[in-house]
């Protein structure tokens, strides 16, 4: 099986930068760095700083990089990364410094503003038993750039309903999970050029090459056949990830109306940094 780990999901950071704030007798609002960290077993180190931005009723922040920090992290395996900053907030280790097994412990720190900030996370174990219950399922194209369905016999054709193929179809994915860890499943779809299997109205916003699943306890979760954008070749991920993660995921619904603090693992600083492992299964979409 093929391993490719996703960047997961700036959507969870936007309630710290735009609309979350902390009281703090020491640091006043604004004066946090906010980290954006996922450490995966055999990966470099890739990490982001940004500027905290405060609520305010008056006026729009907007959050900046960092850049310049001396960034090091220790692991429990005796690696250490001194991450050299690439611009726009982003840090790396080097190409040949890479996250070790699961169960290592790393430890991040760093000097801002006068605080030392700092943060740990163990790298979990692989997801076990990942299983599907099928490998592909085809779909036929509909073309809605002139404002009706085209092809596939339309909404009045074979295929069980407006989209045809298998678009009733559910794809069963499973996996062992004795001690209810977090797990949440990612789809990519791994061609060059994806061809959409719903063509949008002219002028519609083009949706993502991915999508994802809320980090949950369970065995398992079912994708929907017209949860695929695209037709072709697709990573199918089940990411197994830590406490800090499923928090910082389940707290982004705050707004200015009902502002807290994020739930971070970050001493003197806020977002995350959190270890991640995965397997990966492979899927195709196939057109009618």
């Amino acid at each position: 099986m093929s391993k490719k780990y996703i960047t997961p999901f700036l959507l969870v950071f936007q309630c710290i930068l735009w609309s979350c704030t902390e009281t703090n007798d020491v640091i006043n609002p604004g004066d946090k760095p906010i980290i954006e960290a996922y450490l995966a077993p055999n990966h470099r180190v890739s990490l982001k700083v940004f500027t905290e931005i405060p609520y305010s009723e008056s006026a729009e922040g907007v959050s900046e990089p960092i850049d310049g920090l001396s960034i090091k992290i220790t692991g429990t395996d005796g690696k250490v990364f001194n991450l050299t900053s690439l611009g726009n907030g982003l840090y790396e280790s080097s190409k040949t410094q890479l996250i070790g097994s699961a169960k290592t412990i790393y430890t991040m720190e760093f000097d801002y503003k006068g605080r030392k900030v700092s943060a740990s996370t163990e790298i979990p174990e692989k997801p076990v038993s990942f299983k599907i219950d099928k490998t592909s399922i085809s779909r036929t194209q509909i073309d809605l750039s002139t404002g009706f369905p085209m092809g596939g016999g339309g909404f009045g054709g074979g295929g069980g309903g407006p989209f045809g193929g298998d678009e009733n179809t559910s794809v069963v994915l499973t996996w062992s999970n004795p001690n209810q860890n977090y797990h949440f499943v990612a789809v990519e779809n791994t061609e060059t050029t994806p061809v959409q299997i719903v063509i949008p109205p002219s002028g519609a916003t083009l949706p993502s090459f991915r999508f994802f699943n809320e980090p949950l306890t369970g065995v398992n979760n079912t994708l929907r056949s017209q949860s695929f954008q695209y037709f072709g070749s697709h990573n199918i991920v089940l990411y197994r990830v830590n406490a800090e993660y499923a928090a910082l995921y389940q707290s982004s619904g705050t707004t200015s109306k009902n502002l807290s603090t994020p739930p971070t693992s970050i001493v003197n600083g806020l977002g995350i940094f959190t270890g991640i492992n995965a397997d990966t299964l492979k899927f195709t979409v196939n057109k009618n």
